[in-house]
């Protein structure tokens, strides 16, 4: 693949991209659980985003599209096994012929990362999936508030 604007590449080739920088080095099911996570945020829109392009391109949210990341300029060859294997990843998701194996994350992160503290108290997230080095996400249903007791 040549380096090109990411807003003349299709959904799909985007997709595929954030796909490749993001999980090339995982298995199968990690490859398939990061477009999950892009799929699961363009049926959700909010603010990070209201389609496939916006959601991957929106700053912050993909490393792999942050200026100063490294892999901001990693491109495939089209020969590649792990392109071919994040087209194939990137196919299933995009067209729903996949189960959402992440059951519905919206965020991932490296094991190496910690916690990311932008997310806010892991307490009010669920673990859905650990795979490669790769574990994955869903917001927990608020908790109701605690209604105080008149009578106390």
């Amino acid at each position: 693949m040549l380096p090109q604007p990411y807003n003349q590449m299709p959904d799909y080739a985007l997709l595929a991209l954030a796909v490749y920088r993001e999980a090339r080095g995982e298995p199968m099911s990690g490859k398939k659980g990061v477009a999950h996570v892009i799929r699961n945020r363009t049926l959700q829109p909010g603010w990070w985003g209201t389609d496939w392009k916006s959601v991957i391109l929106k700053p912050w949210q993909f490393s792999s599209f942050n200026p100063n990341d490294p892999n901001n300029n990693v491109w495939p060859s089209d020969g590649e096994q792990a392109w071919t294997d994040c087209l194939s990843a990137t196919s299933a998701v995009m067209f729903g012929d996949e189960t959402d194996l992440t059951d519905g994350a919206c965020w991932y992160h490296d094991v190496s990362m910690g916690w990311p503290e932008a997310w806010g108290n892991q307490e009010d997230y669920m673990q859905t999936l650990a795979v490669g080095r790769l574990l994955f996400y869903r917001l927990l249903p608020p908790k109701p508030q605690q209604q105080p007791n008149p009578c106390a």
